[in-house]
């Protein structure tokens, strides 16, 4: 009888999505060999890195310096992070007021704030070949057609499309054309890829959850806020139905952080950690059991 395969699914969420690190790290040290790696956003941006370099370690490595470089820097992550800009002072207030008007007046003209060739020019410094394999581990990456709602599945072909196409936050990045549809983030329809790992023979899940659960807002007294945070109701919602489908679920715990905080990556990987110990003898006897059923239905007895 064959082993059963083990298959991690590595969700999106901008740069707390570095905790995906602290648990391939983890999961290298346990010697859990993995085979198939599926991400969403910057999941698959992780995902990508560690097919490339074969360890957490490198692809660690190489993801500091995407966002250390000047064309991450170019991209404006910082810009979205309303809350985060400005200061008390009433100029920094007024200034933050004045950037919100001309990004909204930019998201009426334009498919996304950032231009298509200053995204390639990033992505390029992680993305430099077409790897879909390493010593036995499948890389699968999920993005979202905006036409007709369906899940895309990438396991092969151009590694550059596919992963930009996983991270084109709508409004922000612009959509990625690929076989004739229009494709933005995964995250869109598949907040964690446990479905794709399924699909692409993974016996045993292992996801891990980077978003964000509904934190309630102090000012709800416009439509704008209203339509946000019935939003952010919907797809929580959604995200929780799907997770229900992994084998064992690590959820960092992240409260109040926004996605575009690069700067505290570290903090990020340590809370993939945690994450990841909080449930270790959980994920050891669930993969104890997959492997022996026999053996996990016996111990569970006595």
């Amino acid at each position: 009888m064959s082993r059963p395969r083990f298959g991690l699914a590595l969700g999106g969420g901008g740069a707390r999505g570095f905790a995906h690190i602290g648990v391939l790290q983890r999961l290298e040290d346990l010697g859990v060999h993995l085979d198939v790696i599926t991400g969403t956003s910057m999941g698959a941006l992780v995902a990508a890195a560690y097919i490339k370099t074969g360890s957490a370690a490198a692809a660690l490595e190489e993801l500091n310096q995407l966002v250390e470089s000047k064309a991450f820097k170019k991209l404006g992550m910082h810009l979205i992070n309303v809350k985060g800009r400005g200061g008390e002072s009433f100029w920094h207030q007024v200034s933050s007021a004045i950037q919100d008007r001309i990004i909204i007046n930019l998201a009426h003209s334009k498919l996304g704030l950032v231009r298509e060739d200053r995204i390639i020019e990033a992505m390029e410094l992680i993305i430099t070949e077409d790897k879909w394999t390493d010593s036995g581990t499948a890389l699968g990456i999920v993005a979202t057609d905006l036409y007709h709602g369906d899940d895309v599945y990438f396991t092969e072909g151009a590694l550059l499309p596919a992963v930009m196409a996983s991270i084109a936050i709508p409004g922000f990045l612009p959509p990625v054309q690929i076989a004739g549809k229009t494709l933005v983030d995964g995250g869109v329809s598949q907040q964690v890829p446990i479905r794709l790992a399924r699909e692409m023979g993974a016996d045993f899940v292992l996801a891990v959850d980077v978003g964000q659960d509904v934190e309630p807002l102090s000012d709800m007294d416009n439509a704008m806020a209203i339509m946000s945070q019935s939003e952010n109701i919907r797809s929580c919602h959604y995200r929780d139905m799907l997770n229900r489908e992994a084998d064992v679920l690590l959820l960092p715990e992240m409260p109040g952080v926004h996605w575009s905080a690069y700067d505290q990556r570290e903090t990020f990987i340590d809370l993939g950690f945690q994450a990841f110990e909080r449930q270790r003898v959980t994920l050891e006897e669930a993969w104890y059991r997959k492997k022996h059923p026999l053996g996990g239905w016996l111990k569970s007895l006595f």
